[in-house]
């Protein structure tokens, strides 16, 4: 049995899966709030796919932009809203990007002894969290095991006489708690994306190593410690892309002893992984009512094209963008006053080449 261990001495390769994290509200035994996903992390996973996927990243940060607009018009009396001397634009733009990743937005609202808003404070969404009434607002930048005691605020409602309460935000596309974002249904597509990255990644340093395969022959008689030395030798000359082109050399006793070497075939991966992105990149857009030419990205067999881009941005300005300015100035007009944000309409500035039909098209 020793002898027969020894000659089949191969690594055992175990298929794993990955599960995604679910969106969810779960009541959290012995504790006030409700929990955001299973492990109650599920804002952080999506902060974490912002962050990993470039694709997620430019598509989030564009519509931010899109959303803006040329800068926003406002009544409110405010112009630097916080003791961290933030402007009203700088507070405005946290709550449109938390809106689009999360799908909420959160923040302080501080009166003064006169019941007027003496102070403005974003609060990060992904920190937040709210019992199962959804009157009170907890705060806290970790909530793993509960290692941390979290503040607790009033929730704003137009009835409010709290001098320091929160403002929170859920959006319109649930009936949970928690706000549910408008591209939920690409998770998946958003985490292959980021996989397929490291795919690549970890294929061209390991170029090595799944190309072929060295044959230490009779190499049962090789202690493990050998062993294990033999092959951290091979993985420090050969491996990765510094060591391209370099030249194996074997010793041997022998001809009968020799060291051999074979290549494996392709298995075809890296085809199949660059369809896979493709798949996930349509699919990806799909969710958020984009097109790739909003992004500058053109065609790859036309490049970009000014006319295409302004007809692309007049159906997705209507269809996307200004309801979602309309939403978000309809809730900051119940809760900071009427007026207090108008978004203005993105423009671009085209050059002297500009005509009619094209600002047409912007509008």
């Amino acid at each position: 049995d020793t002898e027969q261990k020894k000659q089949l001495n191969f690594t055992s390769l175990v298929s794993t899966t990955h599960e995604i994290p679910k969106y969810k509200c779960v009541s959290a035994k012995n504790a006030p709030y409700v929990k955001w996903g299973e492990d109650n992390n599920f804002p952080d996973y999506l902060f974490e796919l912002f962050k990993n996927s470039s694709q997620m990243a430019a598509i989030i940060l564009q519509m931010k932009n899109y959303v803006l607009g040329s800068g926003i018009t406002s009544n409110f009396h405010l112009k630097i809203v916080n003791r961290k001397l933030e402007t009203f634009e700088n507070f405005i733009d946290k709550l449109v990007f938390d809106y689009l990743l999360y799908g909420g937005f959160a923040f302080q609202i501080i009166k003064n002894k006169l019941g007027q808003i003496a102070e403005l404070n974003h609060l990060d969404f992904k920190y937040i969290r709210v019992d199962e009434d959804e009157t009170k607002v907890f705060f806290s930048k970790d909530w793993s095991k509960g290692r941390r005691t979290p503040l607790v605020y009033d929730r704003w409602d137009v009835n409010s006489n709290s001098s320091n309460s929160v403002f929170y935000y859920k959006g319109q596309l649930t009936r949970e708690c928690y706000p549910m974002p408008f591209y939920i249904s690409c998770l998946t597509s958003l985490e292959i994306s980021t996989q397929i990255g490291d795919f690549h990644l970890n294929n061209l340093l390991n170029g090595f190593s799944p190309s072929c395969i060295i044959n230490f022959n009779n190499g049962s008689n090789i202690s493990e410690d050998v062993q294990d030395e033999i092959e951290d030798a091979v993985k420090e000359k050969f491996c990765g892309t510094e060591n391209a082109s370099k030249i194996l050399l074997s010793f041997n006793d022998d001809m009968t002893h020799k060291t051999t070497f074979e290549r494996l075939a392709d298995d075809g991966m890296i085809d199949k992984y660059n369809n896979l992105q493709q798949t996930t990149e349509k699919d990806i857009f799909r969710a958020f009512r984009m097109n790739k030419l909003l992004l500058g990205d053109g065609s790859d067999n036309t490049g970009f094209n000014k006319q295409a881009y302004l007809e692309s941005f007049a159906l997705y300005n209507k269809s996307v963008i200004e309801p979602i300015q309309r939403e978000i100035e309809g809730v900051l007009d119940i809760s900071l006053g009427k007026g207090s944000v108008k978004f203005n309409k993105f423009e671009l500035d085209w050059g002297a080449d500009e005509d009619e039909n094209t600002s047409k098209l912007i509008e």
